[in-house]
């Protein structure tokens, strides 16, 4: 094999050397860069408890981690040692150091690892200065020069100089440029649940970070309501559609909640404290604490201590705001009774008859947890929509023997007049039930078609089972000739009383989510007195409550029964339904 030499200039093997040189200083950062997994776990603890934080007694201590931080810090090394991407979604009390203990985590990496950028993003620039102060305080109290030379700090930002050129910077979720043209390893986003508009930022930094396993993306919160982005992300890491990994951190599970007591000592217990204690297993020193926290930190209010001391995730959820249903028979109902439906699609008219028949379509309005059966009477319950890309026309069918929601409809892509047909339809489906449509706004349209037809549909002659508004604030009730239901604020709050309280009788057994999802999210603004819609669907821009609307008429029509012009006369075999 032939040899080749050359003779190099002396310029030439100057940049040899050079270039040698930086060939070797690349190799050492490497090696900085991916840490040998076996001591990762040990040197970045250690790293962490030389850090030095302010206690709630003013002093300047060592932050030694309290077990709630050791839980979350154990799952970021554990993506580490798995060289996977960490992405997660935290729930949590109130005081319990997870935001301490990020801030440490990603200060840690930026320090020993060359070359790394974390962003910390907070609701506001005072709580975003409030974040950031701990990690500015992080180095001025660690002798870091030699390691990694003199960082420049200020206000907004920790910077490294050449050549670790690392850097650490806080910012806003309302910066509109925020994650512009640049690239993140670490990210702490911070009280997501109360950022105002969180879609766009959050796409902004899920687009500034990579997906590689030396990367974190770390939201935590404490909850702020149902159906906003935190909320259902949350829902969807729970479920596993989510690249997040949930993590909720419940102050049962951490022994400095709890009071000393004496065994055998005795408590005088409401109701309410009986249930909560049994409920959730409680001991005699943990339940103390709990009385004790509600009465002297959330104003004697459960609602409040949910808020802020959770001990389940759908509680944090649930109970940050004046919940206008039961949340406990609702998440009963969601966990033991929600289901899919057995059947999706559409109504229409046979060939040359007046007669229903159900088409499958997987993309279809309607959809049936229960087929009619002959002998049983229904219930149908219509709130009308504005139109095509407005709000959503629902109907809402439920069987007046099993009070079982069999049925729901709900399109927005209908007119109004359409929707009489649709109406028609499925009214005729179940039996004739009673149909009460909202006569308000585009409900008259809806009414005009179910009464007299239209003309492209020859086969309405019109339906025989419409509700006519009755007055119910008189002694005895008395029907009036105007057709549909009337719905204002007097009747309106009188309506969802009465669904309120057969919910909380479980009166009605409810299969579709999405209904008990919105009616979660009711809440009653006593301020404003009015009501709140917090619930948005993920298929959804707006938040609705069409469909509970729905299901507050037909419940009013189950209460008609006397008006119901076809109620069965003939008994099945056996002589009961």
């Amino acid at each position: 094999m032939t040899e080749w030499t050359i003779e190099s200039a002396p310029h030439e093997e100057n940049s040899l050397r050079k270039s040698r040189i930086r060939t070797e200083r690349l190799s050492q950062a490497l090696k900085q860069i991916v840490p040998t997994s076996g001591d990762d776990l040990f040197h970045i603890q250690r790293f962490i408890e030389n850090l030095k934080i302010i206690n709630k007694r003013g002093e300047l201590i060592s932050l030694i981690m309290n077990r709630s931080q050791e839980e979350v810090f154990h799952k970021l090394m554990e993506c580490r040692e798995k060289q996977v991407p960490a992405r997660f979604i935290c729930c949590k009390s109130r005081q319990l150091g997870i935001s301490t203990l990020i801030e440490a985590f990603i200060f840690a990496l930026v320090t020993r690892y060359p070359y790394r950028f974390g962003l910390v993003v907070a609701n506001s620039i005072e709580g975003g200065q409030t974040i950031f102060s701990m990690a500015q305080r992080f180095c001025g109290t660690l002798d870091l020069e030699r390691a990694t030379g003199s960082a420049a700090t200020n206000s907004r930002r920790i910077e490294y100089p050449a050549p670790h050129y690392s850097k650490m910077q806080i910012d806003t979720a309302a910066n509109r440029n925020l994650g512009r043209g640049a690239t993140f390893h670490y990210v702490h986003a911070s009280e997501v649940a109360f950022w105002e508009r969180p879609e766009e930022p959050i796409l902004a930094i899920n687009q500034s970070v990579p997906r590689h396993w030396d990367t974190l993306i770390f939201w935590e919160s404490t909850a702020n309501g149902v159906g906003n982005l935190f909320h259902r992300t949350w829902i969807a890491a729970e479920r596993g559609e989510s690249d997040m990994e949930p993590i909720f951190l419940s102050w049962k599970e951490f022994p400095e909640y709890s009071l000393p007591a004496v065994p055998g000592e005795p408590l005088e217990l409401t109701p309410e404290e009986e249930d909560y204690s049994n409920r959730y297993s409680l001991n005699l020193e943990q339940l103390k604490w709990a009385i004790y926290t509600k009465k002297n930190q959330c104003h004697n209010s459960w609602d409040k201590f949910h808020q802020e001391y959770p001990i389940a995730a759908r509680l944090a959820f649930v109970f940050t705001g004046m919940p206008w249903f039961d949340q406990d028979v609702l998440e009963d109902l969601l966990e033991a009774t929600a289901r899919p439906p057995s059947h999706r699609g559409y109504l229409k008219f046979r060939e040359n008859s007046a007669d229903p028949e159900f088409v499958e379509f997987d993309k279809g309005p309607l959809e049936l947890w229960k087929l009619p059966e002959q002998y049983l009477t229904y219930s149908l319950g219509m709130d009308v929509g504005e139109g095509v890309g407005a709000d959503y026309t629902v109907i809402q069918v439920v069987c007046n023997e099993s009070a079982e929601v069999v049925a729901r409809y709900r399109s927005n892509r209908v007119r109004a007049e359409a929707a009489g047909v649709d109406a028609f339809l499925l009214g005729s489906f179940y039996n004739f039930g009673l149909l009460g449509i909202e006569r308000n706004g585009p409900g008259l349209a809806t009414l005009t078609a179910c009464e007299r037809g239209l003309a492209d549909f020859p086969q309405i002659t019109g339906y025989p089972n419409l509700y006519y508004h009755t007055y119910t604030d008189r002694k005895i009730p008395e029907e009036t000739r105007r057709l549909g239901w009337i719905t204002n604020k007097t009747t309106k709050e009188a309506m969802l009383s009465r669904l309120a309280q057969t919910i909380e009788s479980r009166g009605l057994i409810i299969y579709c989510r999405s209904t008990l999802l919105e009616m979660q999210g009711l809440v009653w603004d006593p301020e404003k007195k009015c009501f709140r819609q917090s619930y948005k669907a993920p298929d959804s821009k707006l938040t609705h409550d069409d469909e509970i609307m729905a299901l507050a008429i037909a419940n009013e029509m189950r209460t008609h029964n006397w008006e119901n012009r076809f109620i069965a006369g003939i008994l099945p075999k056996g002589g009961e339904f």
